[in-house]
């Protein structure tokens, strides 16, 4: 339910659709057991043709087990690029190979060729190659690929640029005329300006990080009339090139003052690649493609699911109306939840990883998300070179939804939380679906369990990094 996902339920609708193809789509929020057994009472009563999209992989024995060979069903395909299920990393090349002989029939994932799912392409961009294959009239949804790679933070190279697989659907995007790529400055282009710099993650500048009033001040000082006639202070959208060359100036100048890092480090990280939807409207939520996935998001994390691909499938009058309340409250309930973790010191420390609980405050909805948020933004709430987990109980049922994530940091020093979580289950004897990517990972762990299960995550996590522990 996050952008990939609706991306890539959009993707296979429009391409269903276009071959006159009838289609229900279903949004879970993770592939478990239970949705499991729904699935295959409904396809063995009914026939139907079955496409998992951005997920399945880490599912497939149980698929294979209780559907395949049980009911002799063969009509079923997965698109996902996550680890297959009993896979420790990438380099695990041999079972790799195995699982690709097993379930070639059935089973579309990046690995069985050596690409890296977690950075070279996304679940939309699985299901964007599948509808290109379909019929080649489906280049035009490789912006939807795009948009879902975006959600997955896979614009990781210089500059915020694609690689591997993604830059050839980026390609495909820029030479149909549906995705334009500009150098701009790295704020986002709807906000005001004062507010873009002063909440950037990406360059703190310090005496203007997390403070609008003196972002504002340095504006003006630069000579930029940053007021609208009507008293909204203007965005990067509209400030025209030759301010956008004075604010870009400005801050080169300012953060090699307050900052120890060179020009060129400096420029790095605030001009980069952004990437614009030709066909929508300047200033919109829809025209940066980042803008995009968030809103889509948004969408799929409040239950709003079927707006997002509405959206991504082309609506633009009542349902991209409302999306707009959407993500106004959705990123109000981002900052509650920030707030709240950090005024209430909730961060939980053990050797080798940190947590917190959600309590009644977070929904298991936006866990995730604002897991993600502490660990990849720019903060001192939590410490980076730990993985998180954050613990979200489902309403109604005896159980947390755990969402972890690393920092590549550490993911580059061999902190793997797929891995980690399907280890760190199996050490607590819970027969239980889990799984990811080595950055983000997630599952469900009943509540008297979770105690040992986080004990086993950070027993698991400190292997991982090369420092045995005595179990």
């Amino acid at each position: 339910l996050d952008a990939d996902g609706l991306s890539s339920g959009a993707i296979l609708g429009k391409a269903l659709y276009r071959e006159e193809i009838p289609f229900q789509i279903t949004v879970l929020r993770q592939l478990e057991r239970l949705e499991i057994a729904k699935i295959i009472e409904g396809v063995t009563q009914n026939k139907n043709f079955l496409i998992f999209s951005d997920f399945g992989s880490g599912q497939y024995l149980e698929l294979q087990k209780n559907l395949i060979s049980k009911y002799d069903f063969n009509a079923l395909i997965i698109l996902d690029h996550h680890i297959p299920q009993q896979v420790s990393n990438k380099e695990d090349t041999k079972k790799i190979e195995e699982i690709y002989e097993e379930t070639k029939k059935w089973q579309v994932n990046p690995y069985f060729w050596g690409i890296n799912g977690s950075l070279e392409i996304s679940g939309a961009g699985m299901c964007y190659c599948f509808a290109k294959c379909l019929n080649k009239a489906n280049l035009d949804l490789a912006h939807l690929a795009i948009t879902g790679a975006i959600g997955d933070i896979q614009n990781k190279g210089m500059g915020k640029s694609f690689q591997g697989v993604n830059k050839l659907i980026l390609k495909d995007a820029t030479n149909s005329g549906q995705i334009e790529v500009m150098d701009d400055l790295n704020y986002s282009a709807i906000k005001p300006l004062n507010e873009a710099i002063a909440y950037s993650s990406d360059l703190i500048l310090p005496g203007l990080s997390n403070d609008i009033n003196k972002s504002l001040i340095f504006l003006k000082t630069r000579g930029i009339l940053m007021e609208n006639p009507d008293g909204r202070v203007k965005t990067l959208n509209e400030l025209n090139q030759d301010e956008k060359k004075i604010v870009s100036s400005a801050i080169i100048e300012y953060a090699s003052l307050k900052l120890d890092l060179e020009p060129i480090k400096i420029i790095q990280k605030l001009i980069v690649n952004r990437y614009l939807l030709k066909k929508e409207l300047k200033g919109s939520d829809l025209h940066d493609i980042a803008d995009f996935s968030n809103l889509l998001n948004a969408c799929g994390r409040t239950q709003n699911s079927s707006i997002g691909i509405s959206i991504a499938m082309g609506d633009r009058k009542d349902l991209y109306q409302k999306s707009k309340q959407i993500i106004t409250n959705y990123r109000k309930s981002l900052v509650k939840s920030l707030s709240w973790i950090k005024d209430n010191d909730l961060i939980k420390q053990k050797e080798w990883i940190q947590y917190f609980y959600g309590e009644e405050v977070i929904p298991e909805s936006i866990i995730g998300t604002v897991t993600s948020m502490l660990i990849f933004g720019k903060n001192n709430i939590v410490d980076k070179s730990r993985p998180l987990f954050g613990l979200a109980k489902r309403n109604n049922e005896e159980v947390y939804k755990v969402s972890g994530r690393a920092h590549e940091k550490i993911v580059s020093k061999g902190v793997n939380l797929s891995r980690a979580i399907r280890e760190a289950c199996q050490r607590s004897n819970l027969d239980i679906l889990g799984g990811g990517h080595p950055p983000a990972a997630g599952t469900k762990i009943p509540v008297d369990k979770i105690d040992l299960f986080l004990e086993n995550c950070n027993i698991v996590v400190g292997n991982q990094i090369n420092v045995p522990r005595i179990d």
